[in-house]
């Protein structure tokens, strides 16, 4: 059926888009080299699709087959999804959808099946069957998104629970329990390292992993639709047990990146919180000493701060017009994703947030008024900066010492 079409048309019969002086002649004939015409540009082939004609149709669906780059074949797909000529569009599309082609001209395939769909129920059937076929990641969110869409809805906010600085005292995963769903707005913590503190203690690696995850449930159910999780985590050592045997390395960034996932968050961006040298302990000086390969271990000056979304059927400008449009930042930027901050040190807690990295996760990822938590707050910084921010915290602790004086700092039980 293609072939006959093809053999019917010819570049003299299109009609051609309104173009400027300079975009002249752009249909000429192939050489005889059989290469494309190097003037057919990608603003030429949208000017094709926004005309919606058979014999635009026709031309476009022609030069699929000719040899062009992976940029103008994406946009020549898009533009045959544009027009109006169902059966030719369906059959254009039910040969090539599964002939192997690059995934970016595959995803254009797919959308054009998806926003056919709606009134052509052939299309509907191609588009389960590219689903089925491809089982890929980035279809099953193109298909997520234009549900959403289709069904017109909107994001409603919550009725606040957390009107004042609150503190949840206890186990994260039963005390969060008290929190209705998507109350909160961004979440920052650092969870307790393996086994490398007293008051993280855990029969095994998987103890913890499992531990961790069941907390990631609850910040999950918690947490707005669309808003970030934001989670600082490093490699944790365990210190030998004898002289005879070996230490182990954890890597708890890699590991929490499965468990985030699996919680229902998805990866945006990995932030390196990096420190001054000297605020870290020294790994190094053995090497120094001896210059034997194998025996190489740098300090550490790095820690992951690792961004994930709440998996949701919508683009991030949905949440952020929820706002406010004259809510915006100050013109200071980190436009890189590696932020010198010096550590802080404190003596009643081994592991501080410092106050600059809280500013700049509350300044990135959250607007004035939210509501934002850290399930493993320790002595606080994050809530305290919270307020300062004027962001309203819900901080979460166990440890008694740090929540009597978190409380005389103005933080309510809940």
């Amino acid at each position: 059926m293609l072939n006959t079409f093809f053999n019917e048309i010819s570049t003299d019969s299109i009609i051609e888009p309104a173009r400027s002086k300079n975009n002249i002649a752009i249909h000429k004939r192939k050489s005889k080299k059989n290469l494309p015409d190097s003037k057919i540009t990608i603003e030429y082939i949208k000017k094709l699709g926004l005309e919606r004609k058979e014999s635009n149709l026709n031309y476009l669906i022609k030069l699929f087959y000719e040899d062009f780059d992976i940029e103008i074949k994406r946009e020549i797909v898009s533009s045959i999804g544009r027009q109006k000529q169902n059966d030719k569009i369906y059959d254009f599309l039910s040969k090539e959808a599964f002939n192997n082609h690059y995934m970016e001209v595959v995803y254009q395939m797919f959308r054009t099946a998806l926003y056919k769909s709606k009134n052509d129920d052939r299309f509907i059937f191609l588009r389960d069957k590219m689903l089925e076929y491809y089982k890929n990641e980035v279809m099953q969110k193109m298909f997520e998104y234009y549900e959403f869409k289709q069904e017109r809805k909107t994001i409603k906010p919550e009725p606040k629970q957390i009107i004042k600085p609150s503190l949840l005292i206890g186990d994260n995963r039963i005390t969060l329990g008290k929190i209705k769903d998507k109350q909160i707005q961004l979440i920052f913590t650092s969870p307790p390292y393996y086994n490398a503190r007293i008051y993280s203690d855990y029969k095994s690696y998987q103890d913890y992993l499992n531990s961790m995850f069941e907390t990631l449930k609850q910040c999950h159910r918690i947490l707005e639709d669309g808003r970030f999780i934001i989670i600082n985590v490093s490699p944790v050592i365990t210190k030998r047990a004898g002289r005879e045997f070996e230490s182990i390395r954890y890597p708890i960034h890699f590991d929490f990146h499965k468990i985030l996932q699996e919680a229902g968050f998805y990866f945006i961006d990995e932030i390196i919180w990096i420190k001054s040298e000297y605020s870290v302990p020294n790994r190094i000086a053995g090497y120094l000493q001896t210059k034997k390969p194998l025996s190489y271990k740098p300090n550490c000056i790095t820690e992951s701060i690792m961004v994930y979304r709440k998996n949701s059927p919508f683009l991030l400008d949905k949440n952020i017009k929820a706002y406010n449009k004259n809510l915006k930042n100050d013109e200071q930027i980190d436009s890189t994703n590696c932020w010198h901050i010096s550590p802080k040190s404190d003596k009643n807690h081994p592991a501080v947030f410092p106050e600059e990295l809280c500013q700049k996760v509350l300044k990135y990822y959250s607007f004035e008024n939210d509501i934002v938590c850290d399930p493993f707050a320790g002595s606080g910084t994050f809530g305290k900066v919270a307020i300062k921010m004027n962001r309203m915290p819900l901080l979460c602790e166990q440890n008694k010492e740090y929540c009597e004086k978190l409380k005389k700092s103005g933080f309510y039980e809940i």
